[in-house]
Parts: structure tokens; sequence; C-alpha cells
């Protein structure tokens, strides 16, 4: 009995030693169908992990670039100084863009933050922490940016406000969809099967899901970001899913992000800010398995 030189030299490359691939006494011998099955399932992972391996090491070999690249548009396009927001002896909030809180709205908003936080860390975090301890294979990542900053949240609800003026502040904030935010960051091969399995064990922690919207086919932002509600109090907090390169490359093109929706840019600016975004994106490798999870609420047809 002898291995077969040409297949095992394919077997090598791939990494592996395939199972079924036996001469015997020069004739080989013809697998079943289920072990035919099984070796080709087996062939294309290794294939997989090889192509994934490489899409990875181009990745790495293409960040710096890519920095290099937006400093090159930060110092062609300079960022506008923003006045800071600021609270008046009065005890009214001034922002920039002409967004303001009276000072009863202010101090509604300041204590509205307040329990924001407090129950962001005491009670959300907690649960974060217990699906994340469920499955070694992920990860929580980014919780230094855990709670949006109040001024953040004051011109959110300020924003609101000004386009909606009959709302009251607890109902402009609940508009805001993320003033807590939490990602979790799979391997490429793990990404389609965790997040399914984290969104069943978020609603099991009692909270409800709100929106997910899988953006794997958009060629400025690729991950999948959902939005989810506290019953209790109806806060909302937002949960990204990613791989570690989409984070790496939301993180990258996250003030690109910024000029394009912001009011201030020029179209040349908006427009060379999509492209680099693009480019970005443009080497991520989708997770197998992505395009079955499905937006939720589901997109209808027709």
């Amino acid at each position: 009995m002898r291995i077969d030189r040409a297949e095992e030299g394919d077997a090598q490359e791939c990494g592996g030693v395939r199972p079924h691939a036996v001469i015997d006494g020069g004739a080989a011998l013809a697998p079943d169908r289920r072990e035919q099955a099984a070796d080709n399932a087996w062939y294309r992972s290794l294939v997989q992990e090889t192509e994934a391996a490489a899409a990875r090491d181009l990745w790495v070999r293409a960040l710096p670039g890519f920095r290099s690249e937006w400093e090159r548009l930060e110092q062609r396009y300079p960022e506008r100084a923003q006045a800071a927001a600021r609270t008046q002896p009065d005890g009214s909030w001034v922002a920039d863009g002409d967004r303001q809180l009276d000072p009863e709205q202010n101090a509604e908003a300041t204590k509205a933050c307040e329990d924001i936080r407090a129950e962001g860390t005491e009670v959300i975090l907690p649960a974060m922490q217990r699906v994340e301890a469920a499955d070694p294979e992920r990860q929580l990542a980014g919780l230094e940016h855990m709670l949006k900053g109040e001024d953040r949240l004051k011109e959110k609800i300020a924003d609101a406000l000004k386009a909606r003026p009959e709302l009251t502040v607890a109902q402009a904030l609940s508009i805001v969809p993320d003033p807590v935010r939490f990602t979790l960051i799979y391997s490429t091969e793990r990404y389609a099967d965790g997040v399914r399995a984290d969104v069943e064990r978020l609603k099991a922690e009692g909270f409800e899901l709100i929106k997910l919207k899988n953006s794997w086919t958009d060629g400025q932002y690729k991950g999948i970001n959902s939005q989810w509600r506290r019953p209790q109090t109806g806060l909302r907090f937002e949960m990204q899913f990613h791989t570690t390169q989409s984070l790496e490359a939301k993180e990258l093109t996250h003030k690109a992000y910024e000029r394009i929706r912001g009011p201030d840019s020029s179209p040349t600016e908006r427009r060379e800010s999509e492209a680099f975004q693009r480019r970005v994106n443009a080497l991520l490798v989708t997770p197998p398995g992505t395009a079955e999870i499905k937006d939720f609420p589901e997109k209808k047809h027709g």
C-alpha cells in the first residue's frame, strides 16, 4: 500500500494530509459518497483557511499605507475648529451648530446622562460580560468607549428638540440609538455562527432587539450593527459585531465617515472620503455564512 505522491503534495500545500487518498495495488480505492462529501468539505475548509490567511496578511501590509493616505487627506482638508460645548451662567447649555438647551432642559439632560451612566455600568455591562463569558473564542472590545459623552448626548437631544420642539428631553433621548454601545469581535471563520448565538444570548438576558443591519455587502462599511432596548427602563444600546479586521477598518475610516456626513464638508472632500472608505473596505474578507444573517426587521421585497 502506498500514498500517491501528487495527492500527498496537494495535501501538504494545504497544511495537512488527505484522509482518503490511498492506492492499493495500483488501483485507487473509490470512497463511498459519504467519504467523498467529507473529503470535499475538508478540502474546501482548508482552501478557505488558506485564502483567509493570505487576505489577513495583505490587510496587515496595507494598513500603514492607508494610515498615510488618511493623513494626507486630513492635511488637504483641515478639520474646522468647533466651539466647545458649555453651560452658561444662567444654567442653559450651548454648543456648536446653534445647539442649545434652556436651563430646565439642561438640568433634565444632565440627570438623564447620570442615570444612563449608572445603568450602563451597573446593569448592562455585567450582562454583556456574561454573554462574553459564554464563549471564549470572541471578546468584547472598546469598553473605554462604552458610554457616549455627556456633551455628545446633549447635542443629540438638542438636535431632536430642534426638529421636534414638542418632545420632552426624555422623549428626545429615547430616539438616540447608542447612548451605551458595545462591540464583539470574532475570528472570520467563527463570525456568522458567533453572531447568531450571541443575538440569542442577548435576548436570553432580557433585552429586546429593535434593529439589526447586515452591512457586509456595503462598500463603505462592513460589519453588523444592532440596536437593543432594556424593557424595564427603555434605555437603548448598540451592539456591533465585527471581525478583528473589520473593526480596524471601522476605526481607520471613522473620521472619513464623519466628514461625509458633516454639513461643512465640500463635495470634493466627501467624494475623496467615500473613495478612501471603499479602498479600505475592499480588502476585508467577508466571513462565510454572513449572507444568511438577515436584517431585522427583515426587508420586504415587492
